[in-house]
């Protein structure tokens, strides 16, 4: 291993000292899993030298799941913790559901890292994905910025749209509010507030729950052009072989770039990452969707969109459908997959401080928020207070805070499926009672409604 006082990216702040963080891999009965995903951290350059566990949370499979372990012991320097019933005083609800028992899972393995074993770090993986040569790398020298800017929250190694010909630039990183997952870093302090209202019961998924019942938001996450993990498996509880994931995940790009490439990351901190992209927006061509067959390679273009057309567009540009993923303030990077022209995908909704005037979307200023009776539809309401309910308007109050002005949200706030979303469930029979829902992959409309 180098000396710690040349461990520095070129004209870039100071590396993550090695004892400052920890690598937690999240397992559950997968021994064939386990020894490729340690295999590959094995191979970083100083991987004796931090401090990992894998987290392991089924009793029957633990005598394979150590064995595994024991076999990394001259390579690596491994523990092994085994999850508790439930951390703090909120048990889970539908505690048997394999949604439940990932986001215990989780829940136990952060709580453990920084109030047990005192980690400044963590970076959290699972154990079917595979680390890149400078994954280790990667979040030392990007660590930095989450001290620094506290619009951050999170490093992570997985870019949702990293796909063939789209992406290709392994040292370029980026910044977005959507929370990527599969191989990710928080600091220390980040935990408190979220022990206090991890979700009893996220049935679409804690990863779905961080997004948006968190209260994280708008804080953002660095990610790479290029992931820096590959997902593997093709048997866990949400990727089946042969599935459309299944075969989405298997075409992504991942690193082979060498530690110390990353060179000076200042550029993403939120002002100078800001500035960047008003210029982009500013000198670019705006075009509608019917004009994708005509770019011209080596210009920029800028597309706004509605969230109505996202999957239609999202088919076009072979990029992430359900949901518009790797967004920074709704604006999304992409390249077009013939012409490799740049594309800077934009929401009208949520592009207010960076797009044009003439490109936004905003709410009526007349729009009156008011909020229906159990099962009743927002048409029947706007109908039975003389009013008009358009489906537009739903859009800028399907979010937590708005929803919290007028439910209690006993149970948090979630993310669902539904066009009667953004809602507050009164049904005490429903996985979901008393939590508010929003939703960032169905689409809102009036006439909707949830007996």
């Amino acid at each position: 291993p180098r000396p710690e006082s040349q461990l520095r990216d070129a004209d870039s702040q100071q590396l993550l000292r090695l004892s400052q963080l920890g690598i937690v891999v999240i397992a559950h009965n997968r021994p064939d899993c386990l020894e490729k995903c340690l295999g590959a951290l094995a191979k970083m350059e100083d991987a004796r030298e931090v401090r990992m566990a894998v987290s392991l949370d089924d009793p029957k499979s633990y005598a394979a799941m150590e064995n595994v372990v024991n076999s990394f012991s001259a390579s690596l320097q491994l523990e092994v913790w085994h999850k508790t019933q439930y951390v703090g005083t909120r048990p889970p609800l539908s505690a048997n559901a394999a949604v439940s028992k990932i986001s215990e899972h989780f829940r136990f393995a952060i709580a453990e890292s920084f109030e047990r074993r005192g980690m400044e770090y963590a970076i959290f993986l699972e154990n079917d994905l595979l680390a890149a040569p400078d994954f280790l790398w990667f979040f030392r020298a990007s660590g930095w910025l989450l001290q620094e800017d506290p619009s951050l929250f999170c490093v992570s190694a997985w870019n949702d749209n990293g796909f063939p010909g789209i992406v290709s630039d392994e040292r370029k990183l980026f910044r977005t509010d959507y929370f990527p997952g599969l191989g990710w870093m928080i600091q220390n302090t980040t935990w408190p507030p979220l022990k206090e209202v991890w979700p009893r019961f996220p049935s679409t998924g804690w990863d779905h729950w961080l997004r948006h019942g968190s209260g994280l938001q708008p804080r953002e996450c660095i990610v790479p052009e290029v992931s820096r993990t590959h997902h593997f498996d093709e048997k866990g509880t949400n990727i089946k072989a042969g599935t459309p994931m299944a075969k989405k995940l298997s075409r992504m790009l991942w690193s082979k770039l060498p530690p110390g490439q990353l060179g000076d990351l200042s550029y993403l901190r939120k002002d100078e990452y800001e500035a960047y992209l008003r210029e982009m927006i500013q000198g670019a061509t705006v075009i509608g969707p019917d004009q994708l067959s005509k770019l011209s390679s080596g210009q920029v273009y800028l597309l706004p969109f509605l969230r109505s057309s996202y999957k239609k567009l999202a088919q076009q540009l072979q990029i992430s459908e359900a949901q518009p993923r790797t967004a920074h303030g709704g604006i999304i990077l992409t390249r077009h997959p013939s012409s490799h022209a740049r594309i800077i995908l934009a929401d009208r909704t949520k592009g207010e401080h960076l797009l044009p005037a003439s490109e936004r979307a905003m709410p009526d200023p007349q729009a009156v928020v008011q909020k229906a009776r159990e099962g009743e539809s927002c048409s029947a309401m706007c109908i039975r207070m003389g009013m008009h309910c358009k489906d537009s308007e739903l859009e800028f109050i399907n979010n937590c805070a708005a929803l919290k002005l007028h439910f209690p949200c006993e149970e948090g706030c979630g993310h669902q499926v539904g066009q009667e979303i953004p809602c507050y469930v009164h049904d005490g029979r429903r996985d979901t009672t008393r939590q508010c829902l929003v939703t960032d992959d169905a689409i809102p409309t009036c006439k909707a409604s949830c007996p």
